[in-house]
């Protein structure tokens, strides 16, 4: 028995004729069919030279990483690709955890490890192991410098056949994996939970009116649908987490590592929210009606098939079910904070943020409420107050944050999410999204006047602002009435906004960003916008969720987390600000993770527009030009 304390790489590897867990202790790897591969695949359906793995050393992390290369050094793919975690690649840092297919029959799992969880792996000599190899395949299976921790179940395979293409792992409609595959990560990532004592999550979607849709649409406008759903999911996914194409009407996600309970919730809800909004598809809009079902390792079970029972248990409508902005306000009603006739009754009833079919009596108490926010504007009961964003490096303010308040005559300050809720459900959301570009601008503009030097003023934009076809047109006309050039204006949105509709979003932010307007994602961290969205994003900042500030002090691990976002902002190039700051404390400990643009209460509460002219005077003023 050996046990190793230093760090060890892993890679658990599964064909048609072994399962192994190979130690890497060299430098390279050829893997594939071919008899000569170091890590060689009983496998027809693999290339002969299908993989590659290459050891580098990572100065950021200060250890060594294993990169993963589709076919060999010399430039020659392999036929059938490589997929990690689900989705196709050419060359990859593995990372722990990782699940690998290799387009057959053949899977991996990758792992490292550190003295703190040694690795404990047993040594089978290679004498016995040929023993059970047919005489056939001994010339072929040479010794490799591995350590084999299970006994072979060879069959009888041709290691040096051509190869062939095998699809019967994906989904031909979606190319995602199919029902064979996706058990097959799930066994592996339970294993790893095991191992490691970590939780792991599924969610079944089913597509409820699929077939009267199917109907409708016909077979090719029926798989360009289905596509958009496979889209749809893996947009709002992390890297690691994996899509399937489970049946004819359902999908499956896995959650390979869930930290905390709550957060299955979270993201099942989120990703019910994606595939349930309408979208056009070609000249028709399509919706879908979806049910979800969630189960989590060990609560749920500590096999696949209990699993799967309680998915198909908890399988349920989110209607039926209070949403955050119905809990809030129910919560606001029970403080006395707002008034009962204030509220649509399909906000106290009704609960996912899409059109409902309402009766006219509920029309006629939505208008109502329309009509009083209207009022509400031309009374100049709005007001925006501002939040400063700092830069601790030039000491000057970098930004500030417009946040809309109502000055209600009888309820005094009333915070957002006590009247927009329902603001979005009607037309008054273009006249309040108008009013707060126009106010922001105007009060830029106002700044610039008296002589103070200000990057940006943001402002934060809900989903149906940020949709609205007409955003383009009000930002225009805000910056042309107030003479003020497009990159003093931010526009600031949440992940959770973006991945609504990934590739919509993705265009709008290009049109903004082109437009010399910056572009802020709001809440980052929060573990639904993934690397490869950051790459395909013009985005010039993004705001770490205050969470991850608020528990520097509680949590270690936090830190960790903190200095992997802030690292990871560089990286892209994109401006980072770590939001909630309240402690001087905090402040130090992100000043040497190398954050240096801060906003929270350490700094300052949002300030009427008084109040923050004056602050901007103390921190960012110079003689004034009157010049934009």
């Amino acid at each position: 028995m050996i046990t190793k304390s230093e760090r060890q790489h892993i890679l658990v590897l599964e064909d048609s004729a072994f399962r192994r867990t190979i130690v890497l202790d060299n430098n390279q790897y050829s893997m594939g069919r071919h008899s000569t591969s170091s890590i060689q695949f009983f496998s027809r359906q693999a290339s002969r030279h299908h993989a590659t793995l290459i050891r580098k050393f990572n100065s950021k992390l200060d250890e060594d990483v294993f990169w993963i290369i589709d076919g060999d050094l010399d430039g020659n793919k392999s036929q059938n690709g490589i997929f990690i975690n689900g989705e196709k690649c050419l060359v990859r840092e593995l990372k722990d955890g990782d699940l690998i297919n290799f387009g057959c029959n053949v899977n991996a799992s990758y792992h490292n490890s550190s003295g703190e969880k040694p690795i404990v792996v047993e040594e089978v000599s290679l004498d016995n192991l040929k023993n059970n190899i047919p005489e056939s395949e001994k010339q072929a299976f040479q010794a490799r410098s591995t350590l084999i921790l299970s006994q072979p179940s060879i069959t009888n395979v041709r290691p040096d056949d051509e190869t062939f293409q095998d699809v019967s792992y994906l989904d031909s409609v979606t190319n995602l994996p199919n029902q064979t595959l996706f058990l097959e990560y799930v066994h592996i990532a339970l294993s790893n939970a095991e191992r490691y004592q970590h939780r792991v999550g599924l969610v079944l979607f089913q597509l409820t009116n699929w077939e009267d849709l199917d109907n409708f649409l016909g077979v090719g406008l029926s798989d360009l649908a289905l596509n958009h759903c496979a889209q749809k999911l893996r947009s709002c996914l992390r890297d690691g987490d994996i899509v399937s194409r489970w049946d004819s009407t359902e999908f499956m996600v896995l959650l390979p590592q869930v930290q905390d309970p709550g957060n299955l919730d979270r993201i099942s809800f989120r990703l019910y929210q994606s595939l349930a909004a309408p979208f056009a598809l070609q000249k028709h809009t399509v919706e879908f009606q979806v049910a979800y079902g969630t189960a989590l390792y060990p609560q749920n079970g500590k096999t696949v098939e209990l699993l799967l029972s309680t998915l198909t248990k908890t399988l349920h409508r989110p209607e039926n079910f209070l949403s955050p902005e119905a809990i809030q306000l129910e919560a606001d009603l029970i403080e006395g904070v707002i008034s009962l006739d204030d509220i649509p009754t399909t906000l106290q009833t009704a609960l996912v943020s899409k059109e409902l079919q309402i009766s006219d009596a509920e029309k006629e108490r939505l208008n109502k409420v329309e009509k009083r926010i209207e009022k509400a504007i031309k009374n100049d009961e709005l007001v925006l107050y501002y939040q400063p964003e700092f830069n601790l490096e030039t000491g000057k303010i970098e930004s500030m944050e417009a946040l809309i308040r109502w000055q209600h005559p009888n309820q005094g300050i009333l915070a957002p999410h006590q009247f927009l809720p329902w603001s979005d459900q009607t037309s008054i959301i273009v006249s309040m999204t108008e009013w707060i570009l126009k106010t922001a601008c105007n009060q830029h503009r106002i700044w610039q006047e008296q002589g103070i030097v200000l990057p940006a003023v943001s402002v934060n934009l809900s989903d149906k602002q940020f949709y609205h076809p007409q955003l383009l047109t009000m930002v225009e006309k805000a910056l042309n009435q107030a003479r003020l050039a497009p990159q003093h204006l931010e526009l600031e949105m949440t992940e959770s906004t973006i991945l609504r509709d990934f590739n919509i979003s993705r265009q709008m932010i290009k049109t903004l960003h082109s437009a010399g307007i910056h572009v802020s994602l709001d809440d980052f961290g929060k573990g639904y916008v993934s690397v490869r969205h950051l790459q395909e994003l013009s985005l010039d900042k993004f705001k770490i969720d205050k969470i991850f500030v608020n528990n520097l002090l509680e949590n270690p691990t936090a830190t960790t987390m903190l200095e992997a976002l802030i690292n990871l902002g560089r990286s892209f190039k994109i401006q980072v600000v770590s939001e909630g700051v309240e402690t001087e404390t905090q402040v130090q400990i992100l000043q040497g993770l190398n954050c240096t643009s801060m906003q929270g209460y350490y700094f300052s509460k949002p300030m009427s527009s008084q109040d923050s002219s004056r602050f901007l005077l103390d921190h960012n003023s110079h003689p004034a030009t009157g010049s934009v």
